[in-house]
């Protein structure tokens, strides 16, 4: 009885520092609440809403050419004759307006109208983004916990089975081989126990760090990652075009177009009208008037080939943007149904692994009776043993990876739970 003694000894050392971490302590996350702390302090996410921002002050900024200009001006001068100092004082208000700039004016505005077309795919690519991080991080904390449980578990389990070969053995009914192997797999279960508790320390700095946390060791969570079953059916031409990244590609191809008018505007004249109203007198005293309108009308004849190599620049530029989205739109249908295809296989195979799980508690429970009655060998009880264990971890993966699973296809799709 003293091995025994000594290993039920050693199996409490291994494990008060698990369940010390295992108490639950600090504050109590759902996943509700990391979704809103995410959202609100996510770096990432903050620039893209900061670009988008400056992009529609930039399309607002683009119409500026439809609009007239005014500006004003007031100077105050002194003239020195041979006797006397004359100051002289004036005040000019000037409006102008350009009434054709070779369609320049329409093209900035679609230009710049892409331009916020490409930041609004990029938010909506961080918000995607920053609710797989989320949903992925969140999913491996929980599973890390579940893990540092069963590890807990298993490892009761290994010392009760330790005691019991040890109990047999004394009686002369097993053999030595049979004890030094229960005691390995006990030694096992310490050694798989540390790593449960340090994967558990390393997965609640991860959540941390989506969270924008610096203290990990604070947080505990509540509650699941809501999941949904995939759709039976999915159109795979619309979902690609309804991609931030589809979305994002077919942008930048508007503003290359836009980029190709600007260019070519430089070929065509340029019509301006303006009026100016001004006053001049002595001392600003403004007594005398003068108030004059011109139109004016700008012919580009040479300018060292600087606006045809312009236009060229543009539209292979244009040719490009065009290539890639071409070449984008193939790889996302790919990427989609590899997507799609993962999330449906994480789905059914946590199901399969539920169901080997009850078969194997059940073959254990079983197993556990026949071995103590000596109705089963050591060897074949070992085997349902480590089925059993193997059966649980699988189990809390497979409902890992379907949660990132799911994470991912909503991911590719650009949406999520960061709205």
């Amino acid at each position: 009885m003293l091995a025994f003694s000594k290993s039920r000894f050693l199996a409490v050392a291994w494990l008060l520092p698990a369940l010390a971490v295992a108490q639950p302590a600090g504050e109590v996350l759902t996943w509700e609440e990391s979704v809103r702390q995410a959202a609100a302090v996510n770096p990432d996410l903050r620039a893209a809403r900061d670009n988008l921002r400056a992009a529609e002050m930039d399309e607002r900024g683009a119409g500026s050419g439809f609009l007239p200009t005014l500006t004003g001006s007031a100077t105050r001068f002194e003239t020195s004759g041979t006797t006397t100092t004359t100051p002289d004082s004036s005040a000019t208000l000037t409006a102008s307006q350009n009434l054709f700039a070779g369609f320049r004016d329409q093209a900035s505005v679609a230009q710049a109208r892409a331009n916020r077309a490409v930041a609004e795919a990029n938010l909506r690519t961080a918000r995607a983004r920053l609710s797989f991080d989320l949903k992925s991080a969140f999913a491996v904390l929980r599973t890390a916990g579940d893990a540092l449980v069963l590890s807990t578990d298993i490892l009761r389990r290994r010392e009760q089975n330790l005691r019991l070969v040890e109990l047999r053995y004394e009686s002369g009914r097993e053999n030595k081989g049979s004890l030094f192997l229960s005691q390995a797999t006990l030694s096992q279960a310490r050694f798989e126990s540390l790593q449960a508790e340090q994967a558990l320390r390393v997965a609640q700095a991860q959540f941390a760090r989506v969270l924008g946390r610096d203290n990990p060791q604070t947080m505990r969570l509540a509650g699941e990652v809501p999941v949904s079953a995939p759709p039976a059916q999915v159109d795979f031409t619309q979902a690609v075009q309804d991609t931030p990244d589809q979305q994002r590609a077919l942008a930048q191809v508007e503003a290359a177009k836009a980029g190709v008018d600007i260019a070519s505007s430089t070929f065509w004249p340029s019509l301006d009208l303006s009026g100016t109203a001004s006053r001049t007198g002595d001392d600003w005293q403004l007594d005398y008037r003068r108030n004059s309108v011109s139109l004016s009308l700008t012919v580009p004849i040479f300018s060292g080939g600087k606006d045809y190599y312009g236009v060229r620049s543009a539209g292979a530029k244009e040719s490009a943007a065009e290539a890639t989205r071409e070449g984008l739109i193939r790889q996302l249908r790919a990427q989609l149904e590899q997507v799609y295809a993962g999330y449906v296989q994480a789905v059914v195979k946590l199901s399969v692994d539920e169901d080997f799980l009850k078969a194997a508690s059940a073959r254990a429970e079983i197993a556990r009776s026949k071995y103590s009655n000596g109705l089963m060998s050591f060897e074949d009880w070992d085997i349902i043993e480590n089925d059993l264990i193997n059966r649980q971890k699988a189990v809390l993966q497979s409902r890992r990876d379907r949660v990132t699973a799911e994470a991912a296809w909503e991911q590719a799709l650009g949406s999520g739970a960061i709205l």
